[in-house]
């Protein structure tokens, strides 16, 4: 490839990197402005066919339906659950189990920001987690740190398994089909199946890199923000922690080899907690002093031993807003709350995973809702097309929980369109970014039809990363997952965006593509704890606006681990 070629393939990412990070627009900014910038690098360099081209742009429209109605659903159900008043009931629960920090970070963070990840993605958990760990008396930055870095495991899995379902199919689907075509008809013969396969390397990784997590929150509290600045009191919780670890990542193993990765997060997180909350009420893998002993000063101190470069801060106001749901002080609902009972506050969440449940493996009803579907094969004449399967999409199934959840909580009418308002609000940005964002993808992955007899971008990278750095990829495949969470702020965006390069890399230096696809997905899920707009997001609302910089030289040091030792377990796992 020429320098302008090489130029042009890289469009994709030098664009979001420009517009997102340096010049600090928006996504519902940066997004359009991105794919802009890659058609027309693809058209007048790389020599991209107009009509695959214009269909390229249409194919990917029509395949963001299935993520944006997952995501207003998911959006839907939380602006619900805290307009009736039982996200109060929730919350206050989580009150009553320990007054140890290290207890309530490691269930409000890990356990209950792993289901709402699950449920919902999109830096929703710390954008509820904070908050709630402020209320409950840890200091604001502290707060933030501990609920981005807890978000990760959890990620591959989140908003019903759109990462690897939606991320990673569109990443891996071309022009030519899919390019993991071979794989997925060795894995059932439809990509949920070889989808399925792929998690099950991630979450099998994660059994060791993410069951450590809750220790790491624990020292990390007590490391960087306690009074004492001491790690060796968070390491005294070691039994409870590593307990509370495998707690969620063994049913999420068991439930992703059982139902596929669309659960392993909801349901996982439920048993998790419906493990360990009995443990913490009793004290039982504690040790006899309770902690909760922070520094008076903790926004502009901490430990000299994990620091990293300086990242330059982004002002809040140029990132869309935190989820509505997230406030650092109590919600004021347009209901009355007393009547509510922690069961009946929980219930949306259990119909929906039964639901899910249900749908995805009563074969009768999964054929039935599958049947209602948009098609559009033939786009513009090319041989390009795409779906949206209307009912058996999770967002169908959101909105039923809702309607459900305005009658079991007695809505008024105002609550509800309170609801329904803020949630039609909060999608605005989302729909315009997402909207760009997957065609985009879409030009970089068609552009293998063009009139210069070159490959498609990603497989022209692919050639070229695989001379350079093909010996130590397995190390440096989830760096690459990190750079496109940090970019785009989405692991979906990531794996969509890299699954590809990840796929073809790995076939030329004669890797396992699974375990290239695994550590991508491994790598998005670091991401997700230092990528620009859920820092924003979390310091927003805890009051600390300003101090983005100071929350990702922590969390940086930590995503940056959380991959390699992914990459080394990986390593030994495929014998590199």
């Amino acid at each position: 490839m020429s320098f302008f070629q090489i130029l042009a393939s890289l469009t994709p990412v030098i664009s979001v990197l420009v517009f997102l990070v340096f010049m600090r627009l928006s996504a519902a900014k940066a997004m359009p402005l991105s794919m802009l910038m890659t058609a027309l690098a693809a058209y007048f360099i790389w020599h991209m066919d107009g009509l695959i081209l214009g269909a390229s742009v249409v194919e990917g429209l029509l395949a963001a339906l299935t993520p944006l109605s997952i995501i207003f659903g998911a959006v839907f159900l939380l602006n619900t659950l805290k307009h009736s008043g039982a996200m109060d009931i929730i919350r206050s629960g989580f009150t009553q189990i320990s007054s140890d920090a290290r207890v309530q970070v490691i269930i409000i963070c890990w356990l209950f920001g792993s289901f709402i990840e699950g449920s919902a993605g999109f830096g929703t958990p710390a954008a509820i987690g904070a908050p709630l760990l402020v209320l409950l008396g840890v200091p604001p930055i502290a707060a933030a740190v501990v609920a981005l870095i807890a978000d990760s495991t959890s990620v591959s899995f989140g908003a019903i398994g759109l990462p690897i379902l939606f991320g990673m199919e569109q990443g891996l689907s071309g022009v030519d089909g899919n390019m993991a075509a071979e794989q997925i008809s060795l894995h059932g013969g439809s990509f949920a199946d070889y989808g399925q396969y792929i998690a099950m390397h991630i979450i099998s990784i994660d059994l060791v890199t993410g069951s450590l997590m809750p220790l790491l929150l624990s020292c990390l509290l007590t490391g960087f923000f306690g009074a004492n600045r001491s790690f060796k009191e968070g390491l005294s919780i070691w039994k409870f922690a590593l307990f509370s670890g495998f707690a969620f990542t063994v049913p999420a193993w068991g439930i992703n080899y059982l139902a596929g990765p669309e659960f392993p997060s909801v349901i996982g997180a439920l048993i998790g907690m419906a493990l360990v909350i009995p443990v913490a009420k009793k004290s039982w893998l504690l040790p006899q002093t309770s902690w909760h002993d922070f520094a008076i000063d903790t926004e502009n101190s901490s430990p000299k031993v994990m620091t990293s470069p300086s990242v330059s801060q982004s002002p809040s106001a140029q990132i869309e807003p935190p989820a509505p749901e997230a406030q650092p002080v109590a919600l004021q609902s347009q209901s009355n709350t007393q009547s509510i009972s922690q069961l009946a506050a929980w219930s949306p969440y259990i119909v929906m995973a039964l639901l899910l449940v249900l749908s995805r493996t009563l074969m009768p009803l999964k054929s039935w809702l599958s049947s209602f579907t948009i098609s559009w094969q033939g786009i513009l004449g090319t041989e390009l097309g795409t779906s949206f399967a209307i009912l058996y999409a999770p967002g169908a199934f959101f909105v039923l929980v809702c309607l459900m959840s305005f009658v079991l909580f007695s809505m008024k009418a105002k609550a509800i369109k309170v609801a329904v308002t803020d949630s039609l609000t909060a999608m605005l940005p989302t729909l315009i970014a997402l909207g760009a964002s997957v065609p985009m993808v879409k030009i970089f992955l068609n552009s293998g039809a063009n009139h210069a007899s070159l490959q498609s971008m990603p497989i022209a990278l692919a050639d070229l990363l695989a001379q350079t750095m093909g010996s130590v990829w397995a190390w440096f495949s989830p760096i690459v997952g990190i750079f496109g969470a940090f970019l785009s702020g989405s692991a979906t965006f990531s794996n969509m965006m890299f699954a590809s390069l990840q796929y073809s890399v790995a076939e030329r230096i004669g890797m396992s593509p699974t375990l290239a696809l695994a550590l991508q997905g491994i790598g998005s899920n670091a991401g997700n704890m230092m990528c620009v707009m859920n820092v924003v997001a979390a310091a927003t609302v805890v009051g600390m606006a300003g101090k983005e910089a100071d929350i990702i030289r922590k969390t940086m040091p930590v995503a940056l681990a959380y991959a390699l030792i992914a990459g080394t377990v990986a390593a030994i796992w495929g014998g590199y």
